[in-house]
């Protein structure tokens, strides 16, 4: 039985070559980020480790700039964020706010139907290292509730 079947000849005038680079972004797990969404904000797990696997974070935020800063500290800080899970394996959890989101919505002026990403840097104040994100250009996509919201119209 010949399951070969003829192909046909395409003329390939008009085609244009799609150049590699524009593929050529690394994962993201090699990427420091933070993400908000309207309930939570997460980090990924290198913010953990370019921070020196520390336990605990504060959070401060730049309502002008759209900056965020994440800067290690003891538990014995009186804004201290427990960021991590587990003993052996440490990874990083959601921090879960509906206060936090919607004060970090309202005063940077994002839309609630929208989740936010930024990478995020090392940087020192006052000779300490800290990781710095900044949501002036953030990544955006879609949250769940307003692409089902959108469907529904």
């Amino acid at each position: 039985m010949n399951t070969v079947s003829k192909i046909e000849e395409l003329n390939i005038d008009g085609f244009q070559i799609v150049r590699a680079d524009m593929f050529a972004h690394m994962p993201r797990k090699s990427d420091s980020t933070c993400s908000l969404w309207p309930t939570k904000i997460s980090f990924s797990k290198l913010c953990l480790e370019q921070l020196n696997n520390c336990e605990f974070i504060r959070i401060e935020v730049n309502p002008k700039t759209k900056y965020l800063l994440l800067v290690p500290v003891t538990s014995q800080d009186k804004d201290s964020i427990r960021w991590v899970k587990g003993a052996k394996m440490q990874y990083i959890r959601n921090l879960e706010s509906k206060a936090f989101g919607a004060m970090i919505y309202k005063t940077w002026k994002l839309d609630i139907g929208f989740n936010y990403r930024a990478q995020g840097s090392l940087v020192s104040a006052n000779k300490k290292i800290m990781m710095l994100f900044d949501f002036t250009n953030a990544e955006m996509w879609r949250n769940k509730d307003a692409a089902r919201e959108s469907e529904k119209k």
